[in-house]
């Protein structure tokens, strides 16, 4: 076993980690980590996992006892068990006697599963039967770098049991920077690609945020090129100059200073005044735009308020701090009760905002009641509505006309077209039109929600020779729009999750019943080592409180995860707010 593991090849050895655990399989990409259980345990969550995934699990390790008693891994590649003492340290040791049988039959299937994926190891195989622990670790390698096989690792990472293995793993089977293709970005319209080289000019994404008492973190990964101490940076998607004031490598809590860093590196720094999550970096003269992950919609909302007249100032300073670190939370101020509103992804993400505001800035807040925002859809849109805006106050005056088909987008979301012929209306209006119509979509007829899902036609328009310009077509989409809305038969949309929910087998009448009272459709159930583990789509708005009831329901046993999957009409008549 390797104990001293290098950060540096950890760092460049970017993968995606799973967990498996008994009764819920969560499972994303090459290298998968089960939790310390039995032999028959371990086999399921293999199986479930060649139900649900393309590519072949590949178990190399066997757990040496379970649950309290699991006590080390016996390591299938080097057949050798490291086994773990209480005080967290590990020895490496002959596989033990009553496993060993069990272990040589479970090397061989491992020989032949990946014989059957790799043309190497199975020219090896039929050649002498058997594959050696060179050829063996290779081959695990390129299957998992090429996206045939996934491997499957044992551990318990509540008692720190096979951690450092997987990140051993992580080093020698996932694919290095140099193993994958070169990260592609845009400029000026074109696609370019940069490879992972510390010779190419610099590129590198900001991916978070840290507000910290002594400084501002930024974290980056450089995809390509080298960046100094002192070195300036183009954040090409702000279009603004930075400059790296020192380089930090990050590990748990300590920041061990560096000179420089290079492609594959993941690094913190110091010194970048306005990077955001998303921004990329990149050589002043070498500009790229890196795409950045996407940031979810905020689907609750909160209110919050500082207890204290004089620690608004604060609340202020803390929620944009908050929402500087994390792109996901939104703030804004309500204009008809001059509400502070915090928006998240949900209960859970909202409590920890506000729980830092407290600890971190010692802020007294009050939160009000959760509410999820709604959105408002086309059910039946209207053809040819005629807008007409005229105003004349003196001096040069206003004129926009326009003519507006509005029909439900199937793909969700607002599309616009113009369908104007001979010119009746100039292309400058025609995107002062566009703009006009997405400004209205912010507040919807029904209850002045966004609307979405909308497919907006320009068909016919007018101008004035003199009294026409792009602020009155601008005006002319806006107030049209909200007219045809009107018009239009409204729909309101709720956010919606896909809640799975493990629990004891005789507690799932209870949840059923539950979960049906709160407007929720089962599309799922199965059993899972004693387990009933419960698919359903529920109401967002139904969910809150969900945790506490569950544990009643169950004595503390259950648990459940949820997943935004989008926005359903709601049955609701009356508008809500």
């Amino acid at each position: 076993m390797r104990t001293h593991l290098n950060p540096l090849a950890v760092v460049r050895n970017l993968g995606i980690l799973a967990h498996v655990d008994a009764g819920k399989t969560t499972v994303t990409e090459r290298i998968l980590f089960a939790t310390g259980t039995t032999h028959k345990r371990l086999d399921a969550a293999v199986a479930s996992i060649r139900e649900r995934l393309h590519p072949a699990p590949l178990a190399v390790q066997l757990p040496v006892g379970a649950q309290d008693s699991f006590t080390g891994v016996v390591d299938l590649v080097r057949m050798r068990a490291l086994l773990w003492a209480d005080d967290g340290t590990a020895e490496d040791v002959p596989v033990p006697g009553d496993l060993r049988g069990e272990a040589l039959a479970r090397r061989r299937s491992l020989e032949e599963a990946v014989a059957e994926l790799h043309p190497g190891a199975l020219e090896e195989f039929c050649a002498t039967g058997a594959l050696s622990e060179g050829t063996l670790s290779s081959a695990l390698r390129e299957v998992t770098r090429d996206g045939d096989g996934v491997v499957v690792l044992c551990g318990s990472a509540y008692r720190n049991r096979g951690v450092e293995p997987l990140l051993d793993a992580v080093v020698a089977y996932l694919p290095s920077p140099l193993d994958v293709p070169p990260v592609s970005g845009t400029h000026d319209g074109e696609e370019q690609a940069r490879p992972a080289d510390p010779a190419a000019p610099a590129a590198a994404l900001a991916f978070k945020v840290h507000a910290t008492p002594t400084g501002r973190l930024t974290y980056l990964r450089i995809y390509s090129g080298t960046i100094e101490k002192g070195d300036a940076l183009w954040d090409a998607s702000a279009g603004r100059g930075e400059r790296i004031g020192r380089i930090l490598r990050v590990q748990a809590d300590r920041h061990a200073p560096l000179d420089r860093a290079v492609a594959g590196d993941i690094v913190a720094v110091v010194g970048l005044k306005n990077a955001r999550a998303g921004s990329t970096l990149c050589a002043p003269d070498a500009p790229l735009v890196l795409e950045p992950a996407g940031v979810p919609e905020p689907v609750v909302s909160v209110a919050v308020e500082s207890r204290r007249s004089g620690d608004t100032d604060r609340l202020v300073s803390g929620l944009a701090r908050l929402t500087e670190e994390d792109p996901s939370l939104a703030v804004r101020s309500d204009p008809e009760t001059g509400q502070t509103v915090l928006s998240g992804m949900g209960e859970l993400h909202l409590e920890v905002a506000v729980e830092k505001l407290r600890r971190e800035l010692g802020l007294e807040v009050n939160v009000g009641r959760p509410r999820v925002g709604y959105r408002e859809t086309v059910g039946r849109g209207v053809s040819g509505l005629v807008f007409r805006h005229v105003k004349q106050d003196g001096g040069a005056g206003q004129f926009a006309h326009v003519v507006l088909d509005v029909e439900p987008h199937e793909e969700g979301g607002f599309a616009f077209r113009s369908a104007v012929v001979g010119g009746r209306v100039p292309q400058e209006y025609v995107r002062a039109v566009e703009a006009g119509c997405r400004d209205a979509l912010t507040e919807g007829p029904l209850g002045g929600h966004p609307v979405t899902g909308l497919r907006v036609t320009l068909t016919d328009g007018a101008t004035h020779v003199k009294d026409s310009s792009d602020t009155a077509f601008r005006t002319a989409g806006r107030l049209g729009l909200r007219e045809a809305l009107r018009a239009c038969a409204m729909v309101l949309l709720e956010p919606v999750v896909e809640v799975t929910v493990t629990v004891p087998e005789d507690a799932v009448g209870g949840v059923l019943g539950d979960l049906a009272a709160r407007r929720g459709k089962v599309t799922g159930s199965v059993t899972r080592a004693g387990a009933a583990v419960v698919t359903a789509t529920v109401p967002l708005a139904e969910l809150f409180g969900y945790a506490t009831r569950l544990r009643s329901r169950t004595q503390g046993r259950g648990t459940f995860t949820a997943r935004p999957t989008g926005y359903a009409p709601t049955p609701v008549a009356t508008p809500v707010r």
